[in-house]
């Protein structure tokens, strides 16, 4: 005989509430697994990407200018007259646009580059990530969903989480691990603090109103749901990317790597050489016109 059926029925409302806290609990586990996998993935896409920047940035730079150039003339050898003050200041300030692009793209990848030479030592790389996979899943705010003002404390503390880990700060780390309800309740204090500085504090009213526990826990447990759907599905399509196989690639066959950077600049080159001829016969036709108007 299964004696919960002669139990009351706050007793089985209780069990009903306890198991879906178990629920939402494991949800919220494999949520911050997937999240900790997604932000892994995405790290060696960047990766990836500066790597191949780094070798052929300068020539995706300069075909960048070469099609601003070549769409410059095409408009003039359409209206068939020689170009204006605005139309060359245009051009001018568009390839200075592109030329900054660029030029703040190498630095960003410059000093990821000096970041990266400061280099944590081999030992603490595991207790740092550790640390930090362990955190992620006490404080992601994705546990307060059905609570804004508690989520909003939550980002703010997994943000100095994040920066943490970022920096190598292994002793910040191990600090909050340490004492993660103290840490919380400052965190706590200085949202607070900052919301009644700029009077944002909502009525204790409001705060307090009583709500239906089982439906407040299934909303939850159903918006976690939702979020460990959408996670999987990007974690999936980042997956299939070119830039992970790239990477793949780079980590597992660096000769056939090199193979594929060669074709990179080999395709670029090919490309750069085309349109140097498109626009050099392109500017002949421009001047042939205007020489006949001229004469005309």
């Amino acid at each position: 005989m299964d004696l919960k059926n002669l139990l009351p029925s706050f007793f089985k409302k209780n069990d009903d509430l306890e198991k879906l806290r178990c629920k939402i609990n494991e949800a919220r586990e494999y949520l911050a697994d997937l999240i900790v996998e997604e932000c892994e993935i995405r790290g060696y896409a960047r990766e990836i990407l500066e790597v191949v920047f780094e070798r052929v940035g300068e020539f995706e730079r300069k075909l960048d200018l070469l099609r601003l150039k070549l769409d410059f003339l095409r408009n003039q050898k359409k209206v068939n007259s020689e170009y204006s003050c605005e139309e060359e200041t245009s051009w001018t300030e568009q390839t200075e646009k592109i030329n900054n692009d660029y030029r703040r793209a190498y630095e960003r990848a410059e000093n990821r580059k000096r970041q990266g030479k400061q280099e944590i030592p081999e030992r603490k790389k595991p207790r740092l990530k550790k640390l930090w996979m362990k955190l992620v899943k006490l404080f992601h705010p994705d546990k307060h969903m059905d609570n804004p003002e508690e989520k909003k404390v939550y980002e703010d503390v997994m943000a100095t989480i994040n920066q943490a880990k970022k920096d190598g700060d292994l002793e910040k780390l191990e600090e909050i691990a340490l004492n993660p309800e103290n840490f919380l309740n400052e965190a706590k204090k200085q949202t607070s603090a900052s919301e009644e500085a700029s009077g944002n504090q909502k009525p204790s009213a409001e705060r307090n109103s009583i709500r239906n526990e089982k439906e407040e826990l299934q909303k939850t447990l159903d918006a976690l749901l939702v979020e460990i759907s959408e996670v999987q599905k990007d974690i999936k399509e980042i997956k299939k990317s070119p830039d992970i196989s790239l990477w793949a690639l780079w980590k597992e066959k660096p000769a056939d790597f090199e193979n594929a950077i060669r074709e990179m600049v080999r395709e670029l080159t090919n490309q750069i050489t085309t349109m140097e001829k498109v626009i050099e016969k392109l500017e002949g036709k421009i001047k042939s016109n205007l020489r006949n108007k001229w004469a005309a």
